[in-house]
């Protein structure tokens, strides 16, 4: 594979990561261990702006361990619990809600349960209700707590110390994944690994893999479904349909060839002002622009559709 399909590759992964592709050198030099921010649902439910504060203070403090606390989907997550404390209502014209809880921290490792971390601080917060006083008790997290600082430095270096050793695991487990077909998973689970990892050249073999299994098999699959519907049809309407899954075939794939072959046969029914072959004159201009577009666009729905079902519900344990 040349180093424009490793490339391509990349894009996918990190898309699935929400990490901005900016090339292989620039990720190693800035290397960095991604984690999701998880925050499940409360007995008391906090509100967006609590929440949204929880999250921020969060990848506040995380960052200058080398963690990206961003991630969309990744091997480790962050973990909030909030444990119910004491409440105080102080009622009137002015209502005053105070708040002490314990926040509960650790990191986890999502596709395992295990927990390699945890820490708990004590917090206390104000206002005239209860999702103001959350907020206020949030907002007054010090990146600089010793105890934070204690509990990332242990969850980074076990973090460190699991991607030394496990590597392989790691691999297997995205090849299992691609058996079943379920190659995006795949692609970020490997991408989740720090590119200054150990082995991690090993790493990017699988993704390169992994990826190329993930194109030939995309495009046998609009193939078929582009000739289906071309069969049935074969009039203008057919063509456009058929062409609509055409144009989202990625070159390189092995079937390649198959694809163009039909193309050819409905071109040479419905004429030159097919939407599709005028597609693929525009596209030679800049093919590779638009395959990492269409790649990121495939990583970015991923990441986002299936974060919730793949979380498992050991985490909201108190």
């Amino acid at each position: 594979m040349n180093i424009k399909h490793i490339k391509l590759s990349w894009v996918l992964c990190l898309a699935l990561l929400g990490t901005p592709y900016v090339g292989l050198k620039a990720q190693q030099s800035g290397c960095v261990t991604p984690m999701m921010i998880l925050v499940p649902e409360q007995t008391d439910p906090l509100g967006p702006t609590a929440q949204a504060e929880l999250e921020a203070k969060l990848r506040q403090a995380v960052t200058r361990y080398g963690i990206e606390g961003g991630a969309k989907f990744a091997n480790f997550c962050i973990v909030a619990n909030i444990i119910e404390g004491q409440k105080e209502v102080i009622a009137g014209k002015r209502p005053l809600v105070t708040l002490t809880f314990d926040l509960e921290i650790f990191v986890g490792n999502n596709y395992t349960g295990e927990k390699f971390a945890a820490t708990s601080i004590r917090l206390n917060g104000s206002g005239n209700n209860e999702n103001k006083a959350y907020t206020a008790a949030l907002r007054s997290i010090n990146a600089n707590n010793n105890a934070l600082q204690s509990f990332l430095r242990d969850a980074k270096k076990k973090v460190d110390e699991y991607y030394a050793t496990q590597i392989p695991v790691i691999i297997s487990q995205a090849k299992a994944f691609a058996l079943r077909h379920e190659y995006e998973e795949a692609l970020c689970l490997l991408a989740s690994v720090p590119t200054c990892a150990g082995a991690y050249g090993d790493v990017e073999d699988t993704m390169v893999e992994v990826f190329q299994q993930f194109v030939d098999y995309d495009c046998a699959m609009k193939v078929s479904k582009a000739r289906a519907i071309w069969n049935a049809g074969q009039n203008r309407e057919a063509a456009e349909l058929a062409g609509a899954y055409l144009a989202a075939i990625d070159p390189s794939a092995a079937c390649w060839g198959d694809a163009l072959v039909l193309a050819n046969q409905i071109h040479d029914r419905i004429g030159d002002d097919w939407e599709f072959y005028k597609e693929m004159q525009r596209a030679e201009v800049d093919l590779e622009k638009a395959r990492i577009e269409a790649m990121r666009a495939i990583g970015v729905a991923y990441g986002q559709n299936q974060k919730a079902n793949t979380i498992s519900e050991h985490w909201i344990v108190r």
